[in-house]
C-alpha cells in the first residue's frame, strides 16, 4: 500500500524578491511528489515571485488582506486549511507566524513549523509578540533556522525551546550558475571591457549598509579609477542611495540597476562580489548564488555569512561599519587575478559539497517527516 504523501502548507506575507521569499520557490517544487503535497498561502498580495509556484504545478493563493485585517486573514486561513487539510502548516514572516499557527490550531492541523530565516530584528519586537510567542509554543512541532548562528538568537532573544530548534542550510542549484566569465551583461549597463566589476545583490534596504558599500567604493576608486559597481536590486531605500552616490562623487562609478531577472548573467561579469550588511544577515541566497557562479566574495562577518565564507579560501570577512577594511580587501582580490580565480572556484566547489538545493531539499524532507511522522 502506498503512503499517503504529507500535506504542506507553507503560509508568508507574500512572495515579493527577497532570499526567505525565494527559499519558499525554491523548495516547494523541489519536494518529491511522492511524498509530499506541497501548497503555499500568500497572507497579503502575491509578490513578483509568485508566479514561480504557478510555474511549478504548486498550488497558491494570495488573499490580499492588510497587517490591520487580521480576523478576515485568520477566517480565511482556517476556512483554507480546513478545505486542504494539511498535515503540517509552515510560516514564516510576524504575521504569518501568528494568524496561521492560530488558524492551524483552530483547523485542527497535526503540526506547525515556524521557518527563522532572520538574525536578529531591525524594530523592537514589542510587549505582544512575546506574548504570543509563548502562547503560540505549545503548538508548534519545531522552529526551522537557516544557519547556526541564528540558535542562539532564537533561544535568548526569541525564547524558542532549544529541542524544537532544527537548522537547514539554504541551498542553490550549482547548475543553475555559469561560473564563466562573461561581461555582456554588463557591457549593456555601459561598463568597458578593461574595468574592474566589483557588485552587490541585495535589497535596498538599511540593513544591508548601502552607506558602507557606497563609502568603501569611494576608497577603492581612488586607487583603482577604472572599478566599476553594480547595486542590483530594489527597495526603499533607493532614493537615499542615489543621492549617497551623487553626493559622494560616484556618478558614473556606481550603477543602479534594479531588479533583474538576469542575476546570473550579472554575477558572470563581477570580479569581486560584496556584502555589507551590518545586522540580521542570516544565510544569504544572494551570496550562496554568488559562490554557486564562482565569484570570491568580501563580506561583512554578520549572522551566518562565517558559515559560507572560508577566511583566504573562498572570499575574505571583514567587520560590519567598516568601509576602509572592506575596500582594502576589495582591492586584494581585484589585484591578484589567480587567486581571485582560486577562491572563485572554491567557492563554487563549497556550493556543491556543503549547500546545495538537493542537500537543502532533503534536510527539509526528513525534518517535516520527522514533525509529522513522530
Amino acid at each position: 500500500m502506498t503512503p499517503t504523501p504529507i500535506r504542506v502548507l507553507y503560509v508568508v506575507p507574500d512572495l515579493r524578491v527577497g532570499g526567505a521569499e525565494r527559499h519558499v520557490t525554491t523548495l516547494l517544487p523541489r519536494l518529491d511528489r511522492t511524498r509530499f503535497e506541497p501548497a503555499a498561502v500568500c497572507i497579503g498580495e502575491e509578490g513578483a515571485l509568485f508566479g514561480d509556484l504557478a510555474d511549478a504545478g504548486v498550488p497558491a493563493r494570495a488573499l490580499g488582506y492588510r497587517k490591520r485585517q487580521a480576523v478576515p486573514a485568520l477566517r480565511a486561513l482556517v476556512r483554507i486549511m480546513r478545505e486542504q487539510r494539511p498535515h503540517v502548516v509552515i510560516t514564516r514572516g510576524y504575521n504569518a507566524e501568528a494568524l496561521g499557527r492560530i488558524a492551524a490550531r483552530l483547523a485542527g492541523v497535526p503540526a506547525s513549523v515556524v521557518w527563522v530565516h532572520n538574525h536578529g530584528d531591525i524594530e523592537p519586537r514589542g510587549r505582544i509578540r512575546p506574548l504570543v510567542d509563548r502562547l503560540l509554543d505549545r503548538g508548534t512541532a519545531a522552529y526551522f533556522g537557516v544557519a547556526r548562528a541564528q540558535v542562539r538568537y532564537m533561544v535568548r532573544d526569541l525564547h524558542y525551546p532549544e529541542a524544537k530548534i532544527r537548522v537547514i542550510h539554504n541551498g542553490v542549484d550549482p547548475a543553475a550558475f555559469d561560473p564563466a566569465d562573461d561581461r555582456r551583461a554588463a557591457a549593456e549597463l555601459g561598463v568597458a571591457q578593461g574595468d574592474a566589476v566589483v557588485g552587490i545583490v541585495a535589497a535596498l534596504r538599511p540593513e544591508k549598509d548601502h552607506d558602507t558599500f557606497l563609502a568603501a567604493a569611494k576608497l577603492v576608486v581612488r586607487e583603482l579609477p577604472t572599478a566599476k559597481f553594480l547595486i542590483v536590486g530594489d527597495g526603499p531605500a533607493r532614493a537615499e542611495i542615489e543621492s549617497r552616490i551623487t553626493e559622494s562623487g560616484l556618478t558614473g562609478y556606481v550603477l543602479l540597476t534594479g531588479s533583474r531577472p538576469d542575476v546570473a548573467d550579472l554575477l558572470r561579469a563581477m570580479d569581486v562580489v560584496v556584502l555589507s550588511s551590518h545586522s540580521v544577515e542570516c544565510f544569504p541566497m544572494a551570496l550562496l548564488e554568488a559562490m554557486a557562479a564562482g565569484r570570491a566574495a568580501v563580506c561583512t562577518a554578520v549572522g551566518g555569512v562565517p558559515e559560507l565564507v572560508v577566511e583566504g579560501e573562498t572570499g575574505y570577512l571583514v567587520p560590519p561599519r567598516d568601509p576602509e577594511r572592506l575596500a582594502r580587501r576589495v582591492l586584494d582580490v581585484l589585484a591578484d587575478p589567480e587567486a581571485r580565480k582560486r577562491m572563485g572556484s572554491a567557492a563554487r566547489d563549497r556550493v556543491h559539497t556543503e549547500f546545495s538545493l538537493q542537500a537543502s531539499t532533503a534536510a527539509a524532507e526528513r525534518a517535516l517527516e520527522e514533525v509529522v511522522l513522530r
